[in-house]
């Protein structure tokens, strides 16, 4: 259940909440910021005036020594017055000599010039002369080592051809010759005794039917001799059974003899013509041998002839010693062309040498031009600012004298400004012990609003006590 009271503050409370609050907040901020201004400036202040104390009695010394100071300037201001003028005329004799030294680097300059374009260009040919003889040296030297090979090669090979002229000659003489004579000899023999019937033993049928025969002979000679004796045995007094027996038994013997025989001729027979066919082409091969065969083997009794091997042996001898000769002169030019190569070497770093010499002495020719005609102009300068001194001197004496006697009015102003900075600084001090005793005497009064606006704050908590116990009575009632 709701209450229909409408629940209203009264106008003086919200007025006096309303202005204790703002005279609250207002004199807080108020308080702080002036307060804390008022200290802060008054801090500076006197900071500020104390430093000003210290730079017036400062001023007042170095204005003591300025004027000091300014005494000795214009003694020495007379001085370099009377120095400008004998450097006035020392200054024109050096524009003089700065002139013809000027000239004088000009022309070394131009003659440096000529120099290094000369050294630059013997540098160019010493450099290729080197080069040149290092090629020739390396080349000697390839052609003395291929001369010294070729030389070891002719020997090598001289020796060998004499091996091989005299073993060709004593081949054919005493080992073709007798080689191809049996040979022939042999072919001739076995030619001879091959004759048709051992031919025709050694032909593949006939070998066959004498294996066949060789292998059942003895089977049937055996059978024969058997039935021979069985008949004898029946009839023992039969002479022609006795005969007979005998003549089978002997039969029985030879077939056993002959059958191996008979199996072993054909290959016999077969190796015999082999051995012919052998022979035919040992003794062929041993005539081409000695003899030759036209284009493709001339023969050993050609090669052993005194115009061929011997002579071959002969020229390879001579080979080898000329080329003996050439080694040694291969030798002897190398050991030349090293000679030159290192002379050449030389050559071409005194060349460079002088032409890096050359191009110095032409930069330093050039700066030295530069150099001497930058003096006579800056000679000329300085006769011209030294007149400038002398009368800039006189100047400054006058000056000086005036500076000393404004350093001495100076003085008399610092030590009056030094007496009133030590008037401010005292002043400072005073006004800040003033603001940093304001905070004091204001706290009461900010104390006294803070208990009316705790007051007010009790009133207003006390109204919203009251107007709940209301309405809860109302509620209950209803």
């Amino acid at each position: 259940m709701t209450s229909s009271e409408t629940h209203a503050h009264g106008l003086g409370m919200r007025i006096a909440v309303i202005v204790l609050s703002v005279l609250l907040g207002a004199m807080i901020v108020l308080y702080f910021l002036t307060t804390g201004k008022i200290s802060d400036g008054a801090a500076q202040l006197s900071s500020g005036a104390s430093q000003a104390d210290d730079g017036s009695s400062e001023l007042a010394a170095g204005a003591q020594k300025l004027s000091s100071g300014a005494g000795d300037l214009a003694a020495g201001a007379a001085k370099l017055d009377d120095g400008a003028v004998s450097a006035d005329t020392g200054a024109a004799a050096l524009s003089a000599g700065a002139t013809s030294a000027a000239a004088g680097a000009a022309s070394l300059a131009d003659g440096s010039v000529s120099l290094a374009a000369g050294a630059s260009s013997a540098a160019a040919g010493a450099t290729k002369v080197s080069a040149g003889a290092s090629n020739a040296a390396g080349g000697a030297q390839r052609l003395a080592a291929g001369a010294a090979a070729a030389a070891d090669g002719a020997a090598t090979l001289a020796t060998k051809t004499q091996s091989l002229a005299a073993a060709i000659v004593g081949a054919n003489g005493s080992l073709i010759t007798p080689i191809a004579a049996g040979a022939a000899k042999l072919s001739t023999e076995l030619t001879a005794g091959v004759t048709n019937e051992v031919v025709a033993i050694a032909n593949v049928q006939t070998v066959t039917a004498l294996a066949q025969v060789a292998a059942t002979a003895p089977t049937n000679s055996q059978n024969l001799a058997d039935l021979a004796a069985s008949l004898l045995a029946k009839d023992k007094d039969n002479p022609e059974l006795i005969t007979l027996n005998a003549l089978a038994t002997g039969v029985d013997q030879q077939v056993d003899g002959m059958a191996k025989a008979a199996a072993a001729a054909p290959r016999l027979a077969i190796a015999l013509v082999a051995a012919r066919d052998g022979a035919q082409a040992l003794a062929g091969g041993t005539h081409v041998l000695q003899n030759g065969n036209g284009a493709e083997w001339p023969g050993t009794a050609y090669l052993a002839a005194p115009a061929q091997a011997p002579a071959l042996a002969a020229g390879a001898a001579t080979l080898a010693g000329k080329l003996g000769e050439l080694r040694d002169g291969a030798g002897s030019l190398n050991t030349g062309l090293q000679t030159l190569s290192s002379g050449a070497s030389s050559l071409n770093t005194g060349a460079q040498n002088l032409s890096a010499g050359a191009t110095k002495l032409n930069d330093g020719a050039a700066s030295l031009a530069t150099g001497t005609s930058t003096l006579s102009t800056g000679a000329a300068s300085l006769a011209t600012g030294i007149g400038s001194l002398s009368e800039g001197a006189t100047k400054l004496a006058d000056g000086s004298q005036t500076l000393a006697d404004g350093t001495v009015t100076l003085s008399t102003g610092a030590t009056k400004l030094a007496d009133g900075t030590g008037k401010i600084a005292d002043g400072s001090a005073e006004l800040a012990s003033a603001t940093s005793q304001a905070a004091p005497s204001m706290l009461p009064w900010m104390l006294g609003i803070a208990l009316a606006g705790l007051i007010a704050v009790g009133f207003w908590v006390g109204h919203r006590v009251s107007h709940r116990t209301r309405q809860s009575a109302m509620i209950a009632t209803a």
